[in-house]
C-alpha cells in the first residue's frame, strides 16, 4: 500500500468549526493547529501572538469602565507618528507549549467604577473571545491599573486627541 500526499492546488480558507484538531506550539509567538483528515490532506493553521493580542485589546476596549489600555514609552512615541490606534497597546500575550494563553494588561479605568467587577468582565470577555476565535484557552489574566480618570480628565483627553487627529489629517501621509 503506497501513501500518497495530496495537496490542493491553491490554499483554501479553513474554519475553526471544521477543525477538531489538537493545537501545538512549535515556537514562541506562533500557535500551529494541525489536522490530518482521512482524505490525505494535511492542514495547518497558525496564530501569531500579535493576533491574540489584537483580539485581547479590542475585547478590553469594548468592556464598560475600561477607558484605555496603556503602552510603554515606545508605544506612546509610535502613537505620535501614527494616524491609527494600536489595539495591541498595553497588551502582552504569552503562549505556552500546551496551548495556554497568558495575558498581561496595563489599563486606565474610569474613576468611580468598581474595578474588581470591571476586571472580572474583562477576564470573562477575553477568555470567551480568544476561545471562540482561535480555539485556544486563556489560563491567566493579569491587569495593572495604571491610572483612573475622572469625567473631566476624560473630556480634556478627548479634546486633546481631537486636536491631534485634526492636525494629523492636515499633514501629508
Amino acid at each position: 500500500v503506497a501513501m500518497v500526499k495530496v495537496r490542493p492546488s491553491r490554499p483554501r480558507p479553513l474554519t475553526l468549526r471544521s477543525l477538531n484538531a489538537p493545537v501545538h506550539t512549535h515556537f514562541k509567538g506562533e500557535i500551529l493547529m494541525d489536522n490530518k483528515k482521512p482524505n490525505g490532506i494535511n492542514k495547518e493553521l497558525k496564530f501569531d501572538d500579535a493576533v491574540i493580542a489584537k483580539i485581547v485589546g479590542i475585547t478590553c476596549n469594548e468592556v464598560e469602565g475600561v477607558y484605555s489600555l496603556e503602552g510603554g514609552m515606545m508605544a506612546n512615541l509610535t502613537d505620535m507618528f501614527s494616524k491609527d490606534e494600536d489595539p495591541t497597546k498595553g497588551v502582552n500575550v504569552d503562549l505556552s507549549d500546551n496551548q495556554d494563553v497568558s495575558v498581561t494588561l496595563d489599563a486606565t479605568v474610569r474613576y468611580g467604577e468598581n474595578v474588581p467587577e470591571i476586571f472580572n468582565k474583562v477576564t470573562m470577555a477575553i477568555a470567551k473571545n480568544v476561545r471562540q476565535m482561535t480555539g485556544l484557552n486563556v489560563t491567566e489574566v493579569k491587569m495593572t491599573v495604571k491610572n483612573m480618570l475622572t469625567k473631566e480628565e476624560i473630556a480634556r483627553n478627548e479634546a486633546k486627541n481631537s486636536d491631534k487627529n485634526s492636525d494629523k489629517e492636515l499633514q501629508p501621509a
